[in-house]
């Protein structure tokens, strides 16, 4: 039975350490005390960050709580040394559609996506738009559209499974993966012998696949991975936006700022301010000085938006 999500999950795979030893050998060769009243290295990166500017330590360091420090720092504006402090986060139950979204988030981000083309979605799972979720009958009509596209994936990849078997397909994909190399010339090599061939023209190649099993068995195992690829990559156009997706994102703070205030905008596409507003519950968490500003509002219409007072830090 297919699974179909309504709401993303979030794992909170990486985030900074700030190592104390460090920080005071520096403040021992080149600076004086530093005084701050967190141990949440979120917080300590970027106010260490900052005084260096300044070389603000000892008598010069003035504010000497965190939080009134990085509120300073969020409300003029001074955002560079919050890209010192940095969360990577594993999404997934998200559709293709959200990461078409996301990933034009280039600035201070990193991207690592499940590849349709190495992994077999013939038991994908898809997203719901929140448009369409509780209304059965609109559920039904996109849950009937996916297993159809499911079907017809199914179908193309087992067809080109059988058409990539061939003796000419298995001699293409071969020489297309750079396993069949050219020899002599004019003659090409798998660098062994097959079946005591070697160094053969192309066409003798076809001609020995088609006539021996057992070369044909040889072919078939060098190439399988390239065929399945080769397959999956051109059955995927049938699939929906709304397969599920999986996407590990690395950020810096002030881009996940930057997401949470497009993306958590009222204007925003629904499901991917779904995600900012989490995302910004989470951080909010995690670094209360960096992301305490931002409030996550109820709409009438059961959705949520982002709000700041500190646009475009």
């Amino acid at each position: 039975m297919q699974k179909y999500f309504k709401r993303a999950n979030i794992y909170l795979v990486g985030k900074q350490v700030m190592p104390a030893e460090e920080v005071q050998r520096f403040l021992d060769n080149e600076a004086d005390v530093w005084i701050t009243d967190t141990d949440n290295p979120a917080h300590r990166i970027p106010e260490l960050a900052g005084r260096i500017c300044y070389m603000s330590f000892g008598e010069k360091q003035g504010r000497k709580d965190n939080n009134s420090y990085l509120s300073n720092i969020i409300k003029v504006g001074h955002g560079s040394v919050l890209e010192h402090t940095v969360y990577s986060l594993l999404l997934t139950g998200i559709s293709r559609s959200l990461t078409h979204e996301l990933v034009r988030h280039r600035a201070g981000f990193a991207y690592s996506q499940l590849s349709q083309r190495y992994v077999d979605e013939t038991d994908a799972q898809f997203v719901i738009p929140p448009a369409v979720q509780d209304d059965p009958e609109l559920e039904k009509t996109l849950q009937d559209f996916c297993d159809v596209s499911l079907k017809v994936y199914g179908e193309l990849t087992d067809k080109l499974a059988e058409k990539y078997a061939t003796p000419t397909g298995l001699v293409d994909f071969a020489l297309r993966e750079e396993q069949l190399t050219e020899g002599e010339t004019g003659k090409f090599t798998f660098g062994e012998a097959v079946e005591g061939h070697d160094n053969l023209s192309i066409d003798e190649w076809r001609s020995r696949a088609a006539e021996s099993e057992s070369i044909a068995k040889f072919f078939k195992k060098k190439t399988i991975r390239a065929r399945r690829k080769a397959a999956r990559e051109a059955a995927r156009a049938v699939l929906p936006n709304a397969t599920e997706t999986k996407i590990f994102v690395t950020g810096n703070a002030r881009a996940w700022r930057h997401f949470i205030e497009l993306r958590g905008d009222i204007h925003a596409e629904a499901e991917i301010r779904a995600l900012a507003c989490d995302v910004a519950r989470l951080l909010k968490k995690e670094a209360p000085n960096l992301f305490g500003d931002y409030e996550i509002v109820e709409l009438p219409d059961g959705t949520e938006r982002t709000r700041t007072t500190h646009r475009k830090v």
